[in-house]
Order: structure tokens, then C-alpha cells, then sequence
């Protein structure tokens, strides 16, 4: 049994873990080893059992309660900040060192039984964090207890700030020793990475406080921490509200925001731009023959190839620009404070950076073997090598820009579509305005110079003879070769001749939050 445990800790990705972060993580656990060692050795410091049962079964029933929204939340792919913590905080303040270590032990305890996953080094982690921090917390209710008696304040007063400052010191030591192990984890992390978001640090002052209450209560008369109980569930399920709105705000397939929350954001910016006489863009992206994808490869070959046009959207545009899913394989960007330029410029470093992607698919088995389809059927685009099909993308993008375009979100939207279409007949992979010389020329800003026809074998934008009709001679389209700037010619400068804007740098996988509720 023996060596069957000690096999199983030297399987841990513990060991794997960067030098610094291993040693930071055993020093933690070693330290609260210790520390939880020299209390439970003084008897003195036992006492309270009642309490203490009492604070665990209500931090079960808390965590049972709310382990279908946990779940729900977890799914989220959020960072994972709970209410856990009020119990152990509720422990720290009102009972002796020895007893909140047990209680907080146990509540941990519970927590690891009843997880569904748990990654066991970090389980350890986050209990000898949540270890410290109550040993702290009760240290400092101590210490501040007595200072300020002996200061001669307020019986009322003492206890109060007392046990504020305790659950604030509670806070802290976990807050920043989570961070400086995920510092160490990955050292290009960003302060709200280390330390969350607003939402998050909010879970924490909402912990701190109805620990302090639950503490107080307990103070009373033992039985009073049951009251904390319906407070925290309700605060739990208040947790998901945020989530929830997220979701309905995001499209499922991309991760990108839907149209309907993407407009009320667009709507904001332009109306900022028209009171500060600014400027704005909008660029409308399609997928190149995504009807082809989803007929050849199916449509589960078609989510990703969604999701990895959503992903280099998201790696090329500004923090401050807006990317949704305009619906199907269309794309859609707000762009604020940029001028036509500018606009073209960066909707052809995303239509580059798109340009280079190939996605390895599997075809779909009941349409027979791909490498057979060479010949008359091939779809142009697509590789076959042996054991996987290629997808090759490309896309089309419309550009419009406030106030040159169109001075509401409707009516950009729709130059940015003519844009679109035009891109579409001169031959795809393309970026257009969809405008006449005449109408380019008056605006100043967008140079004509370095329009590059189409290759001389191809027909929009595949090689002749690939089995796609040609926009060349179709009644009512523009034939774009005759006249390089008839109405829907594309302006296609070299690869990256316009300067653009510059991609926000790529920012590392979260890698994840270690909190005292954390796996």
C-alpha cells in the first residue's frame, strides 16, 4: 500500500513544473506542514468543538448545494473564484488556531471527495494556502483584538474591526500567494491574470465580509452560522449571473460576440465617434467557398474551420476593436479611430494572416476516399495528403468607414456588403470599397498606387480550368479585367504594403487561478 502511495505522488505533474514553481510549491506545503504541526501540538490551542461542527456542516451543505452552478461555472472556462472561503474565514476569527486548521482542513477535505477532477498537487497547494491564511487571519484578529482594547477603543468597535481585518489579511495571503505561484507557472502573466478580474476580486470581498458576519453570528451563540447558509447559496447562484450573460452575448461555434450584442457595442462606438467628429470602420469578412468545405469535409470540418477564422480575427485586431459573427461564415469589426487607410490596411493583414492558414480535416467517410476525387471533381484549395485533407482559406473582405462610407451603423454595413460582393466577383481573396476612380480619388487619404491585377491564368483567384464559373462575362457582373478600376475592383496592394495596425502581441494561456477553492 506503501509504495502503491508513493508511486502515485511520483506520478504527479508536480515534479514536471519549472524549477522556481516546484520550489515555491513544496515551501508552501512544507511551511503549513509546520505550521499545523506546532498548533495541533499545544493543547491550549483546541476548543470550540461546537462551533467547529457546526461551521463544517454548514460549509458541506453550502458546497453541495451549489455544486450544480460550480459545475455550470467551471464549464465556462472562467476564472474559478467560489464562496468557500467564508466558512474558513468564519473558523479563523471565531475559533482557536488549532481547531479553524481542522475545520479548514476538513472543509478542503469534503471539497477533494466530492470533485469530480482534481489535480492533486495543486489540491495540496491550494489547502496549505488556505492553511497560512487562517493561521494568519486568526493571528492578526488576535493581535488587533488586543491593540486596540488596550488603546482604550470602543468594546463595540474592537471586535468589528478586529474581524475586518482579519478576513482582509485572509484574503490577501491567499490572493498573493496564488499569484506568485502563477507568476511562476508563467512568467509573462499580467497583473489581472495574477490576480483576476474585477468580478473576481469583487467573490473576494463578498467572502471577506459574510465571513466576518458568519463569524459574529457564531460568536452569539454556535447554532447562529447557520444563517450564512442560504446567504452563500444565493450569492453562489448570483456568481453565475455574469456568466450567463456572457453566454447569451457570445456566439457558441466562434467564442466571438453574436450580432445582436455586437451591434449595441458598435452602436456605443459610433456614437462616440459622431460626437468627436472621429472616425470608424467596419470590415465584413466571408469565408471563401465555405459551402464547398461543408459538402466535402462536413459541417463539424466546417465549425473549425469557424473557429480558427475566429482566431486569428481575434490574434490580428486591436484590444480595442469589436469582432462578432455576423452569421454563417461572415464575419464582422468595429474598428474605432481609423481612417479609410488604415481600414484597408488592416483588413489586408487579416485577410494575410488568414490566407497562410492550411487545417489539417478529416473527410467525411460516406463521400469515399479523398485522394480519388483528383481529376474533374477536385475542389481547388484542397490537399490531400496521406492520411489527412487540407484546408486551404481564404477570405473576402468589405471595408466602410465613418464618416467617407456612411454616417449610420445600417448604412456602413451595407457599403461594407457591396465591398464584400465585389471582392467576391473580381475574384476572391480579396479586399474592396467597391468604388469607382472618381469616387477614390476624392478622398484623399486612400492611395490608388500598387493595384495588382489577378494573376493572368486564373479566374477569380483560381487557377483556369478548376471548375468554377468565371465572373468574367456573366450577365449584370463587372468584368474586373478590362478595367482595372471598374465599379467593385478590388484595391490589392502587396502583402502588407499598407501599413495597417499593428497586432496586439499574443498573450499566453491562462494557467488558471489557484485559489484556496481551486483544483
Amino acid at each position: 500500500m506503501a509504495d502503491r502511495t508513493a508511486h502515485h505522488v511520483r506520478s504527479w505533474g508536480l515534479w514536471a513544473l519549472p524549477a522556481p514553481a516546484l520550489a515555491f510549491f513544496l515551501l508552501v506545503d512544507l511551511t503549513a506542514l509546520a505550521c499545523a504541526a506546532g498548533l495541533l501540538s499545544n493543547r491550549t490551542s483546541f476548543g470550540g468543538a461546537t462551533t467547529a461542527v457546526v461551521l463544517c456542516a454548514c460549509g458541506v451543505v453550502s458546497v453541495e448545494g451549489a455544486r450544480r452552478v460550480e459545475r455550470r461555472r467551471r464549464r465556462g472556462g472562467a476564472l474559478h473564484k467560489d464562496l468557500q472561503p467564508v466558512w474558513m474565514i468564519a473558523a479563523a476569527i471565531a475559533l482557536p488556531p488549532a481547531t479553524a486548521l481542522v475545520c479548514v482542513v476538513a472543509l478542503r477535505l469534503w471539497w477533494r471527495v466530492r470533485a469530480s477532477r482534481c489535480i492533486p498537487h495543486r489540491w495540496v497547494f491550494s489547502t496549505a494556502v488556505a492553511m497560512l491564511a487562517a493561521a494568519f487571519a486568526h493571528s492578526t484578529y488576535v493581535m488587533v483584538d488586543g491593540a486596540l482594547a488596550t488603546a482604550g477603543w470602543s468594546p463595540r468597535q474592537v471586535p468589528i474591526l478586529a474581524m475586518v481585518t482579519a478576513a482582509v489579511v485572509f484574503v490577501a495571503v491567499d490572493a498573493v500567494l496564488c499569484a506568485v505561484a502563477i507568476r511562476l507557472l508563467d512568467p509573462a502573466s499580467t497583473p489581472a491574470e495574477m490576480f483576476g478580474e474585477r468580478a473576481e476580486l469583487t467573490v473576494d470581498a463578498v467572502a471577506a465580509g459574510l465571513g466576518c458576519l458568519v463569524a459574529a453570528a457564531s460568536m452569539v451563540t454556535p447554532w447562529a452560522g447557520i444563517l450564512g447558509v442560504p446567504i452563500t447559496l444565493a450569492g453562489q447562484r448570483a456568481l453565475l449571473l455574469g456568466q450567463l450573460e456572457s453566454e447569451a452575448h457570445t456566439d457558441g461555434k466562434t467564442e466571438l460576440t453574436n450580432f445582436p450584442r455586437w451591434r449595441q457595442e458598435v452602436e456605443e462606438l459610433l456614437d462616440r465617434a459622431r460626437r468627436r467628429d472621429g472616425r470608424f470602420a467596419i470590415l465584413l469578412a466571408d469565408i471563401d467557398h465555405f459551402k464547398l468545405i461543408n459538402d466535402r469535409h462536413g459541417h463539424l470540418a466546417g465549425d473549425q474551420v469557424l473557429r480558427e477564422v475566429a482566431d486569428r480575427i481575434r490574434a490580428v485586431i486591436r484590444s480595442d476593436d469589436v469582432a462578432g459573427r455576423f452569421g454563417g461564415e461572415e464575419f464582422v469589426i468595429g474598428m474605432p479611430d481609423v481612417d479609410v487607410r488604415h481600414a484597408v490596411g488592416a483588413a489586408h493583414r487579416l485577410r494575410s494572416s488568414i490566407s497562410d492558414a492550411r487545417l489539417p480535416v478529416r473527410a467525411r467517410g460516406d463521400l469515399g476516399d479523398p485522394a480519388s476525387d483528383a481529376g474533374a471533381n477536385a475542389v481547388p484549395g484542397f490537399a490531400t495528403p496521406t492520411g489527412a485533407d487540407w484546408v486551404q482559406l481564404t477570405v473576402s473582405v468589405g471595408v466602410a468607414v465613418y464618416p467617407v462610407d456612411g454616417t449610420t451603423l445600417d448604412q456602413l454595413l451595407e457599403f461594407a456588403d457591396r465591398g464584400l460582393y465585389a471582392a467576391k466577383t473580381a475574384g476572391r481573396d480579396r479586399v474592396s470599397r467597391g468604388l469607382p476612380p472618381d469616387v477614390l480619388v476624392a478622398d484623399p487619404v486612400l492611395p490608388l498606387a500598387d493595384s495588382v491585377p489577378p494573376p493572368a491564368d486564373s479566374v477569380d483567384g483560381f487557377p483556369a480550368g478548376a471548375g468554377f464559373p468565371t465572373s468574367a462575362g456573366v450577365p449584370g457582373q463587372p468584368d474586373s479585367r478590362a478595367n482595372p478600376y471598374s465599379p467593385g475592383r478590388h484595391l490589392r496592394p502587396g502583402r502588407h504594403a499598407l501599413p495597417g495596425l499593428p497586432p496586439e502581441p499574443e498573450r499566453p494561456a491562462d494557467p488558471g487561478r489557484l485559489t484556496a477553492s481551486s483544483s
